[in-house]
């Protein structure tokens, strides 16, 4: 055990990580056998056992793997989870420097004119960007004249080529009914409940190129996960779009049939106020 988990030892009557490890071993249950039936991988059940808070990963996955232990050898889930949190929380506090930040030196300050060009060329960007949204360029009298008309223009279930010309029929919409697949294209962390409920459906680290099937008597499925970029997810063997921007943590997200087949924002775009 670490200095650090010696100083927290002092404060809590009994570190998360050890009364774990204790009620594992009073029911003669070994790490192999807890990390086979939560997924939980080996190397960070040893992390929590030995309080290694620097090795674990972010809070929120952390957590879950300590209520999955908990659950395995017959103690309180969201007791013991919560137990955990106060634990992390006081080491972030206690570990947590004031920042420091150096007065402004008026030399190094930008001229107002460099603010008044610098503020130009973004307005000539937004304008250049609007043009091209707008499909003007690249169009000759006739075509703007029409698109003026509002003539002449392809139907919601077609497309022009802009390169042949030719118009081709649009994709059709993802499915709203079948089974729903979830695959992993990267090594990533997810828990399926139910929304309602909060009841855990399944939880686990899957690595790439595993998958797992939403049950089909699932009432009202739900996902929460940190790498929504590291998912794929289909219904009726069609993919929809992602189920949240990279990088974030989402939760809650719906996973019947119906619901992902409605549009979201791409990956990367904030969701409108």
């Amino acid at each position: 055990m670490s200095e650090e988990s010696g100083e927290d030892a002092a404060l809590f009557e009994s570190l998360v990580g050890s009364k774990l490890r204790d009620a594992r071993e009073s029911q003669g249950i070994s790490l192999e056998d807890i990390a086979k039936s939560t997924r939980i991988p080996l190397r960070q059940l040893h992390n929590i056992e030995n309080s290694d808070y620097e090795k674990l990963p972010a809070p929120t996955y952390s957590t879950g793997f300590v209520k999955a232990f908990a659950l395995a050898v017959g103690l309180d889930g969201p007791e013991t989870a919560a137990a955990f949190r106060e634990e992390i929380n006081y080491r972030s506090t206690g570990q947590s420097t004031g920042d420091y930040f150096e007065p402004t030196d008026p030399a190094r300050v930008p001229p107002r004119s460099l603010a008044w060009i610098a503020a130009g060329i973004a307005i000539l960007l937004i304008i250049g960007y609007a043009l091209w949204r707008s499909g003007m360029f690249g169009l000759d009298a006739d075509d703007r004249a029409r698109m003026a008309a509002g003539t002449d223009a392809p139907t919601a279930s077609e497309s022009t080529d802009a390169g042949t010309g030719q118009t081709t029929a649009a994709p059709a919409p993802p499915p709203t009914q079948g089974t729903v697949m979830i695959e992993a294209t990267d090594t990533v962390w997810l828990r399926i409940y139910e929304l309602d409920s909060g009841d855990r459906i399944y939880e686990a680290e899957l690595q790439a190129g595993e998958t797992y099937e939403i049950p089909s008597d699932a009432v009202q499925p739900a996902i929460r996960t940190g790498r929504a970029d590291a998912l794929r997810v289909t219904v009726a063997g069609r993919a929809v779009d992602p189920i949240g921007p990279p990088q974030t943590v989402v939760s809650d997200v719906s996973l019947l049939p119906a619901d992902l087949a409605r549009p979201r924002p791409a990956a990367g775009t904030p969701p409108a106020n």
